[in-house]
């Protein structure tokens, strides 16, 4: 049995969508740009929002919604945890007086400033560069990931033992039709399956590595696996650039070898683009003594000596 991301954090990539590129340009495009409408003919089929613009039609970008991100404690992927502001969907305003939203339905007639604005907004590793205000901490709740916890549920009349998984805060201060709150904690069963519930059927039990963590308390693992992927999940790993070529793609000979002399703890495997199978991406652990034994793990996995 392998000591890689198998035991750390076997992570999925899909192909770019039309959604993501979307995305993008809504990073891109600023108040005054001027855009053409281009339609999805299936997008077109389910919607009246376009029945009169026909593709070809131009506009202006006149404004964008207020989008508000959770960035969770776990998994950390990019940003701390925290909440953050950064542009939503596009507005575009009509010549005949309209304002329709973008959607994923425009692009802008100046590529030349599209490219331009592209290449000022990406790092040193081509991933473009979102700009987003952080407005503060996350919300205050009473159960944070990872916490062990009894729910009680009043229609079926029993009590469960689970974890809590994640927290929708869009949803906190929500209330279903009824008037009932809305269930914005996740909880995961031993056994595999998650279900929603609200925060009057839980009760504390024990706090979790998540809590423990954020507040300094001692934190504890049934073993180096656990120990390792939670350390990933809370963003204490730096992904590395292969030196071979540039990019944070590795084969499995170079990873190992990095791993051999110390520049590299582990590696994680993820699917590749457009079917070009598993891609390897090395990790280095900010903290050295369990980097140093992570990679360890890892080599003797494939019987190698450390």
């Amino acid at each position: 049995m392998l000591f890689d991301f198998e035991l750390l954090w076997l992570k999925t990539s899909t192909s770019t969508t039309k959604l993501e590129v979307a995305m993008t340009l809504t990073q891109l495009l600023q108040i005054g740009d001027e855009v053409v409408f281009k339609v999805d003919p299936e997008h077109r089929a389910w919607t009246n929002t376009y029945k009169d613009v026909p593709d070809g039609t131009k506009g202006i970008v006149c404004g964008f919604s207020d989008a508000i991100i959770y960035e969770p404690r776990v998994p950390v992927l990019v940003d701390q945890p925290g909440v953050y502001h950064q542009k939503g969907a596009v507005s575009v305003w009509l010549k005949d007086g309209r304002v329709v939203p973008g959607d994923r339905s425009i692009e802008m007639v100046d590529k030349n400033q599209e490219k331009r604005r592209d290449a000022a907004l990406r790092g040193a590793d081509g991933m473009l560069r979102t700009e987003r205000v952080r407005l503060g901490d996350l919300p205050e709740t009473k159960f944070w990931e990872q916490d062990k916890v009894r729910v009680r549920f009043p229609n079926k009349r029993e009590e469960r033992v689970v974890t809590v998984d994640c927290i929708d805060y869009h949803h906190m201060h929500k209330r279903r039709d009824d008037g009932s709150p809305w269930p914005f904690y996740d909880v995961r069963y031993a056994e595999g399956g998650t279900t929603s519930v609200e925060e009057s059927w839980v009760e504390l039990i024990e706090r979790g590595n998540v809590w423990k963590y954020h507040n300094n308390q001692s934190l504890s693992f049934a073993d180096l696996k656990e120990e390792a992927s939670f350390f990933q999940l809370v963003g204490q790993t730096e992904e590395m650039r292969n030196p071979a070529n540039g990019y944070y793609s590795w084969t499995e000979e170079e990873v190992l070898d990095a791993i051999k002399n110390g520049t590299v703890h582990g590696f994680s495997v993820s699917s590749g683009f457009f079917g070009s199978g598993p891609r390897i991406n090395a990790h280095r652990y900010k903290n050295e003594a369990l980097g140093k034994r992570v990679a360890k793990a890892t080599l003797e996995g494939f019987g190698i000596a450390a």
